[in-house]
């Protein structure tokens, strides 16, 4: 099924003393990119949070961010390193009294100097954390995955159509290949006999030559190869896993290969359709740039 690497999600999970929301969102990018906007506390499941999301995601720029609410947060404590903090005390008094210093040492005198191992916050018990998180990462990331189903879904289905209509060009483009070669020869022997007295006798080796020139400009390969990549392209589409790159690799081989066609022909009725096939391959491709 087509992804599209665009999504939205939001899903909140509650237990006995804390109530955790994850939001996930992503955009497009050439690769999986990962953001975390975590809480100190949850900053250690990270690496679960992130193989979590590589089992379902293989491209774009997502950003996770977890919030956690409740009691079990506000039942904190404050403990004070005592031996830490008259250590510092008399350091603070000895460097004074060695540079003949006057003033009091304040309490925000000392906290400037350590005031992350001077106070420790104790977090509390929150055994009931990496479930929560884990329960609203997955709710969050079944609405995530149904977005991009559905656009993904959009996106495939307006790409079919443009397909339809290149393989309606390519038709077109059938049909007037003999027509356009046999006119191409046709005007170089009129050419010709208007300049050489006579004509030339049947047998002629210009006649040959004339042959192979207009074999130089025949598309019949160039239309072949077309063809193979629509199917390529129209499978990939009903399959399942990322398939942005591949279709964007194709239709590449697309548009060279319509970029020939063009250089080749001097037609103007085939070059009319080569202008509306690259047209349709650049709304193709800007979609292509939008699934995973």
């Amino acid at each position: 099924m087509t992804k599209s690497m665009t999504g939205y999600g939001r899903s909140t999970a509650s237990g006995n003393s804390l109530t955790v929301t994850a939001e996930l969102k992503s955009v497009n990018s050439r690769y999986l990119d990962i953001k975390y906007k975590l809480p100190k506390m949850a900053s250690s499941l990270e690496p679960s949070l992130k193989d979590q999301l590589q089992q379902v995601v293989s491209r774009g720029k997502l950003e996770l961010t977890v919030d956690i609410d409740g009691e079990g947060l506000r039942n904190r404590e404050i403990s004070i390193d005592w031996e830490l903090a008259e250590t510092y005390m008399d350091k603070l008094k000895a460097i004074r009294n060695a540079f003949g210093m006057r003033g009091d040492i304040t309490i925000d005198i000392l906290l400037s100097q350590s005031s992350d191992i001077l106070l420790e916050e104790k977090q509390p018990e929150l055994t009931e954390l990496p479930d929560l998180i884990s329960e609203a990462l997955q709710g969050a990331l079944q609405l995530f995955i149904e977005m991009r189903s559905a656009e993904g879904a959009a996106l495939a289905k307006d790409i079919r159509n443009r397909i339809a209509g290149l393989q309606s060009m390519l038709q077109e483009l059938k049909v007037l290949r003999p027509q356009v070669m046999q006119a191409y020869k046709n005007r170089v022997e009129e050419r010709i006999n208007h300049y050489v007295d006579g004509g030339l006798p049947e047998n002629s080796r210009l006649y040959q030559e004339i042959a192979l020139l207009a074999e130089k400009g025949d598309i019949t390969e160039e239309i072949i190869r077309l063809e193979s990549h629509v199917k390529q392209l129209l499978h990939n589409l009903d399959k399942e896993g990322p398939i942005g790159r591949t279709c964007d690799f194709i239709l590449q081989e697309m548009q060279r290969e319509a970029n020939t066609i063009g250089s080749k022909s001097t037609d103007a009725s085939i070059s009319v359709i080569v202008v509306s096939m690259k047209s349709e391959l650049e709304k193709i491709k800007e979609q292509v740039q939008n699934i995973e």
